[in-house]
């Protein structure tokens, strides 16, 4: 073992930005352009654990807990369906634990008022913000689960497209950084804000009612063919979906992950011993001789000389070498609480010393 000094052991910060690209299609949802997630997901959704994705129907595995002392449940069991079962009982759950976008259109006033405040923390980016606009307004609210983007949405990547047909019709953007997203591309309302993103909430909020194109007329909202509007902008739940018209959504996520660095040196004349049964030349292994008296300990063992001739049936001199294969990292009371595994032991004799770069993502 080898203890590590105060420059040997750092922590810094990763930080990543995992892009999402949903696309709405006819009542349909596709998650980073996959047709289906597997056969238990939902279209369009990802999965908590990725765990019976590709099950069958009858062999899904599920998590439980046992009614005990401790009072453990899921969210999902009521507090009257909890007092009822006895002591002992087995309460079981479901996977795959699902996540998809939705939208609710229109948005009641008591969402709108619950908003309100988080609307007041983001007028410092930009006017599009205040709560004026969107208390009377027809709002669209389009909702992205955190376990698509991380811990907040990355200002700037947010990218909202009309199709129909295949062709873009129109295009909003949130390119000033601020959260007001601008239609970029588009014959109609060109430079117009339509709407606003919560960077942190993982909201969308469109309050825009004109028509993007004149020539893109479908079934948007159900019922009767009209023009496409960022208000109707999302997934639509029924079988009358638009047939030649799909929305999509793009955007970047914000990772931070802490990663911790440990330098673990195997200097000259260290680490030139092993523990390992395999050190020790096959049939020289003694065992000791234990008594009911007496304890004899084994001598005579012989170390296998490894060094390599340059001649086919030369032998070398006798040297002390090891080949480092694991890396074991212990805890102050010398636990063992990780292991890292080189892709090819490397060699080491007594006049090599390494330093070997140990990262561990927290």
């Amino acid at each position: 073992m080898k203890k590590f000094s105060e420059n040997q052991v750092f922590t810094n910060f990763l930080k990543t930005h995992p892009r999402l690209r949903v696309d709405f299609h006819s009542g349909n949802a596709y998650y980073n352009e996959r047709i289906t997630e597997g056969a238990q997901d939902v279209s369009g959704s990802t999965s908590l654990y990725q765990i019976n994705t590709d099950r069958a129907a009858g062999n899904l595995i599920f998590p439980f807990v046992v009614k005990d002392a401790a009072k453990n449940s899921f969210s999902v069991t009521t507090k009257k369906a909890y007092r009822a079962l006895n002591p002992g009982a087995t309460i079981n759950g479901t996977y795959p634990l699902t996540a998809s976008v939705t939208r609710e259109r229109p948005m009641t006033t008591a969402r709108k008022k619950a908003l309100k405040n988080t609307l007041n923390f983001y007028k410092t980016l930009s006017s599009a913000y205040d709560f004026s606009n969107y208390e009377s307004a027809d709002t669209n609210l389009i909702s992205i689960p955190s376990i698509f983007y991380g811990e907040k949405i990355k200002k700037g990547s947010v990218t909202l497209s009309c199709f129909f047909s295949g062709t873009l019709v129109a295009r909003a953007q949130d390119t000033g950084h601020n959260g007001a997203l601008i239609q970029t591309f588009g014959a109609a309302n060109s430079g117009s804000i339509i709407g606003t993103v919560l960077y942190n909430e993982g909201f969308l909020l469109l309050t825009s009612s004109a028509a993007l194109s004149t020539v893109a007329n479908d079934t948007w909202q159900g019922g009767s063919s009209i023009a496409p509007t960022w208000v109707l902008y999302g997934p639509y739940e029924g079988t009358n979906g638009p047939a030649s018209g799909s929305w999509t959504l793009e955007l970047e996520g914000t990772n931070t992950i802490p990663v911790m660095t440990m330098l673990c040196e195997a200097p000259k004349n260290q680490f030139n011993f092993s523990n390992n049964p395999t050190f020790l030349l096959s049939g020289s292994v003694r065992k000791e001789d234990v008594q009911s008296k007496s304890y004899t300990q084994p001598t005579g063992s012989t170390i296998k000389n490894i060094v390599r001739s340059d001649y086919a049936s030369g032998s070398e001199p006798y040297a002390p070498v090891t080949y480092i294969s694991k890396i074991g990292i212990y805890d102050d009371n010398k636990n063992l609480i990780a292991i890292a595994k080189l892709a090819r032991p490397v060699k080491k004799d007594e006049e090599d010393g390494y330093t070997f770069k140990v990262n561990i993502d927290l």
